[in-house]
């Protein structure tokens, strides 16, 4: 890549704060990692370190490869070794949560994250009255909003806020098991950091200069957290894009982005030039957000279409965008199909969805992830998940420690039991293949109980009481697990994924199986959070987008299409598939 002016200017910029907001496409990790090696090199022989956050495992493997190429021509020296990348909640989990969170939270033992289906969280509930239902701690959320934390639930569907009061006594009575949650995770390092203020401090003079990439992401707990560094003197820069923000959900609205820059100590920083799209997509892209991204690539074949589509023609829907990806020179490994929602990208992949109920479901599902997709790591979890249900009165945080690195000799030997029952279908985990009621679900009881049988005279853990009760055959079916074949005959041939999980990605072609909704959403702009998804769909594509219209809404819908900047494609295309 060769730098653009307006990225140059970010990365020999001096020592202060920034609010860096880039476009779609913009080189933004190549800008980010060498504003990193930047700042390191302006603090000369200063001991602190450069630490540069984002929120996936993903994009931190992304940054860290790319420093090591850079790097590769730096001096061997003390300060190339200053410099750290980790995810936001990684970050504060190794220098916060577990070395020091258990002294605020009461705990005589090191803090540990729970899923949330560990048995013993059977004792902590939220009662919003006696005759309503009861809040699992694990659905309780924390916000902070004008200055006061905010307590809130969305268990039943209905999003409602919860009592103070009563919402910390429930955390706080976690606490002193050593337990938290993800979303708790982030209230406990807020607590930390401000009762034990020799942690805020010392952390700002090991890490006096913090970025963060995909700062429109930032939620209000985090917020709240990187307030308290800079009120201590780190200097903290945020680099994002706010029409890219897709998690208000979790409290993010990009607002925090778009705000800092106003700040008198922050310098503003754009990047404008796509080097991802070809000139059509990104056309469209600012029509949308308003804005005015220069495109650095020429025009070529490819662009962005539209045609309409029917549920029962999904198969010859993708067969014609693999024929058009073929016109293109371009592999189906190179292109991804998208859906809003997980159930329609699961039908779209022709994956079966898990039968059974409870426990069982776990293991069906742990069959199949690990038959069908071979997602090892995925089936141990859920095993381990199942089998921790299945054990009365089990130690708290078990089921955590052995999806981590558990240091206890019972534990590991624990886990590599765990291990070998996932991975053995004849004395462990069935096979997917075979008929879930007739033969799965009887080899699986026989496993499971030897398995226990061992657990009970090695670790002297008892099994449930009522093990026949959680490990009913009900829900299955007299066919295999994978729906007799189904899964294998639907795969599409091209991976398949929520706009969620591509965020962040460069993808050669992109088929956006769109409803109605999402459409109207795309084409309205970036002001909603429905919008921001499809600007984001769109904008992954280099080549080519194609989004996939139902025909019922079409005609509706195709002046405004055409507006926005889309081409097109004739319904012969779906008849020559």
């Amino acid at each position: 890549m060769k730098l653009s002016d307006e990225q140059k200017a970010v990365i020999d910029a001096p020592l202060h704060a920034m609010a860096v907001t880039a476009c779609a496409g913009s080189g933004k990790t190549a800008t980010a990692i060498r504003r990193m090696i930047a700042i390191r090199q302006q603090l000369e022989d200063h001991r602190g370190r450069v630490v540069l956050l984002s929120f996936s495992n993903v994009a931190v493997n992304t940054f860290n490869k790319g420093f090591a190429q850079l790097a590769s021509g730096l001096p061997d020296d003390t300060n190339r070794k200053r410099v750290e990348v980790d995810t936001l909640d990684g970050f504060f989990t190794q220098h916060v949560l577990r070395p020091h969170a258990y002294r605020t939270m009461g705990a005589n033992q090191a803090a540990y994250l729970v899923s949330g289906s560990e048995p013993f969280l059977n004792g902590f509930q939220y009662w919003k009255s006696k005759k309503g239902r009861p809040i699992p701690v694990k659905d309780i959320q924390v916000s902070f909003e004008k200055g006061n934390l905010v307590f809130s639930s969305d268990s039943y569907g209905n999003v409602e806020q919860l009592e103070k009061k009563e919402a910390v006594q429930l955390i706080e009575k976690l606490g002193r098991t050593g337990a938290y949650t993800h979303d708790l995770g982030r209230y406990w390092v807020c607590r930390t950091l401000l009762e034990q203020p020799a942690i805020l401090r010392a952390l700002a003079t090991r890490y006096p200069q913090v970025l963060v990439d995909e700062s429109q992401d930032l939620g209000t707990m985090h917020q709240a957290i990187l307030e308290l560094l800079i009120s201590v003197g780190v200097q903290v820069s945020l680099i994002g894009d706010v029409n890219q923000g897709i998690y208000a959900f979790a409290g993010a609205d990009g607002m925090f982005l778009q705000a800092f820059s106003a700040r008198e100590e922050v310098k503003g920083y754009n990047l404008t030039r796509n080097y991802r799209s070809l000139p059509p997509i990104i056309n469209i892209a600012n029509r949308l957000c308003n804005r005015n991204d220069e495109p650095d690539r020429k025009p070529e074949k490819g662009g962005a279409f539209f045609l309409g589509y029917k549920d029962a023609e999904l198969p010859q829907l993708i067969n014609a965008f693999k024929a058009h990806l073929n016109e293109l020179g371009m592999q189906n490994h190179e292109a991804v199909i998208l859906s809003r929602g997980s159930d329609r990208a699961a039908k779209l992949a022709g994956k079966p969805t898990a039968p059974g109920q409870g426990a069982v479901a776990m293991f069906a599902k742990a069959s199949l992830v690990r038959d069908q997709e071979h997602r090892f790591q995925d089936a141990f979890r859920l095993v381990s998940k199942a089998v921790i249900g299945l054990i009365d009165n089990a130690p708290l945080g078990l089921s955590s420690a052995l999806q981590g690195a558990p240091h206890e000799g019972w534990m590991l030997r624990l886990r590599r039991m765990l291990w070998t029952f996932t991975r053995n279908e004849e004395t462990g985990l069935p096979l997917s293949s075979l008929q879930a009621k007739a033969e799965w679900h009887p080899k699986l009881l026989a496993n499971l109980r030897d398995l226990l049988a061992k657990i009970d005279k090695e670790f002297g853990l008892k099994t449930v009481a009522t093990f026949g009760q959680k490990m009913a055959k009900k829900g299955l079916e007299d066919i295999a697990l994978t729906g007799a074949g189904a899964a294998a005959q639907d795969d599409p041939g091209i991976r398949v994924e929520t706009v969620h999980q591509v965020k962040g990605e460069s993808i050669g072609a992109v088929l956006y199986v769109a409803t109605k909704a999402n459409v109207s959403a795309l084409l309205d702009g970036t002001g909603t959070e429905e919008g921001r998804i499809g600007y984001v769909a769109l904008t992954r594509a280099k080549n080519l987008f194609w989004l996939a219209v139902p025909s019922s809404n079409l005609s509706a819908m195709r002046e405004r299409l055409n507006k926005a900047g889309f081409s097109e494609l004739p319904a012969q295309y779906l008849e020559l598939a």
